[in-house]
């Protein structure tokens, strides 16, 4: 496991000092192990809460050397002006009616973590020290945390830390900080690739044909035909999930129809986003218009389960004047019902599903008869064998948004760059090129085979 990640032991307990009202900490330099206590205020108080953490974050950052900077005093705040915590909550509420929920998501750890650490500061006396301070603590993640935080990736940090210099800007837009404290912020240069300790994610690529070929048949006819678009079209699936026979627009002479999506990443920079549908699309797309009202959604979960359900009970060899019969063992108002459409989360885990059923792990690994999924991981911790599980899962496992890059890969090798551009929606094809369309090396060996 990377060092990153590993489960930290033996960190300093949060304590309260025998016979007084203070809590504190007492840390231990890892080198001349000389031990300093660390006062952090009134034992119980959110303050001291808030100390403990920067102390214990300062002194990891460190390597376990004493801090040469007190980061107790950071808690003790002057009472002018609004808390971390003041602007947090004013900023969330401003976020929710403005961003996706997408972002919100990744809002949601940026903003746990910096009212965790700072929550009691003065905003105003928030500056760079701080933010690198919670830097730190991304790169090294804590696994014993609630819920627990792993080791972030260097690209997601340097996002997260954009989104937290961002509830600074919007503070001094609206007079609750100084503009200074946003300036002050920017000054800390983002992390750079083989210049820090943060992990690196591979980057993303295509999906191997023989991973997708071997899940396909795994998948119920709703996925599988956003699946299909996707790779027809190289859309993305948040695009796909939420298409109505009226969104459509079919014109004969041309052969080719087209969707306009309401909502879509670049909405709102005033981007028009139009999907073609060829042929084989629509071979893909009729079944799905037959009997269906205009404003209902083609890929539902609900019929998806109709349709299994169906399935289940004509491979039912239970005679019908016997047991249970179809239907009279449902509840009638469960607290988890199918929606009318997917969400990309529910298509995504179903991907995943799937990738189970066509790649199951080993035997050694694989989850036992009448195993609980909580009684399979412990079994596999304690054998320490989880991780050569969570190695297999991405081996084998791959999510919708590689058919976007699958999409482009072929479009760019059978029609060019401007093709796979212009389907994808991008306004500069340097996107394309640099993100999307993977380059025909074998195109270049064939070169190479010829002048080197």
């Amino acid at each position: 496991m990377p060092e990153n990640v590993r489960f930290r032991t033996k960190i300093p307990a949060y304590r309260r000092r025998k016979g007084y009202s203070q809590a504190l900490v007492t840390l231990t330099d890892s080198t001349t192990r000389r031990r300093r206590d660390y006062w952090l205020g009134e034992y119980g108080s959110p303050e001291s809460r808030e100390a403990y953490h920067r102390v214990i974050a300062a002194w990891e950052a460190n390597g376990r050397r004493l801090p040469a900077f007190k980061p107790v005093e950071a808690a003790l705040t002057d009472q002018n002006g609004p808390t971390v915590t003041e602007v947090v909550r004013d900023y969330w509420r401003w976020a929710e009616g403005y961003y996706r929920p997408k972002h919100m998501q990744s809002l949601v750890g940026a903003l746990r973590l910096l009212k965790q650490y700072f929550g009691h500061t003065t905003a105003g006396e928030f500056g760079p020290n701080n933010i690198r301070l919670l830097r730190d603590e991304m790169i090294r993640g804590d696994v014993t945390a609630k819920p627990p935080r792993m080791a972030w990736s260097r690209k997601y940090i340097n996002s997260q830390m954009q989104r937290i210099r961002h509830v600074f800007k919007w503070a001094a837009a609206r007079e609750l900080v100084p503009a200074s404290v946003h300036q002050a912020l920017c000054t800390l240069e983002p992390l750079r690739r083989g210049r820090s300790r943060a992990r690196e994610n591979p980057k993303v690529g295509p999906v191997p044909e023989h991973l997708l070929d071997g899940v396909l048949p795994h998948l119920n006819d709703q996925v599988r035909a956003v699946v299909e678009l996707q790779l027809l079209t190289g859309a993305r699936p948040g695009e796909l999930l939420c298409l109505r026979p009226t969104d459509i627009e079919i014109d004969e002479t041309q052969g080719v129809w087209t969707y306009r999506p309401e909502a879509h990443k670049n909405a709102y920079r005033e981007k028009e986003r139009v999907i073609y549908f060829g042929p084989k699309a629509q071979e893909v797309i009729g079944p799905f218009l037959a009997n269906r009202p205009t404003n209902a959604y083609l890929f539902s979960p609900a019929e998806a389960e109709a349709a299994r359900r169906e399935i289940v009970t004509a491979a039912r060899k239970t005679p019908l004047s016997c047991g249970n019969k179809p239907g009279t063992n449902r509840r009638h108002d469960p607290m988890r019902k199918a929606k009318d459409h997917y969400t990309t989360t529910a298509y995504c885990r179903s991907i995943q599903y799937a990738c189970d059923k066509a790649f199951p792990p080993p035997a050694p690994l694989a989850k036992q008869r009448r195993e609980t999924a909580g009684q399979w991981e412990a079994r596999l911790k304690q054998e320490k064998k989880w991780q050569e599980l969570v190695d297999w899962r991405k081996n084998h496992r791959w999510h919708p948004h590689q058919l976007r890059h699958s999409a482009a890969t072929m479009l760019r090798r059978e029609f060019g760059l401007e093709a796979a551009q212009l389907t994808l929606g991008h306004a500069s094809a340097q996107i394309t090129d640099a993100v999307y369309a993977e380059r025909d090396r074998a195109r270049v060996m064939e070169i190479m085979r010829k002048i080197g």
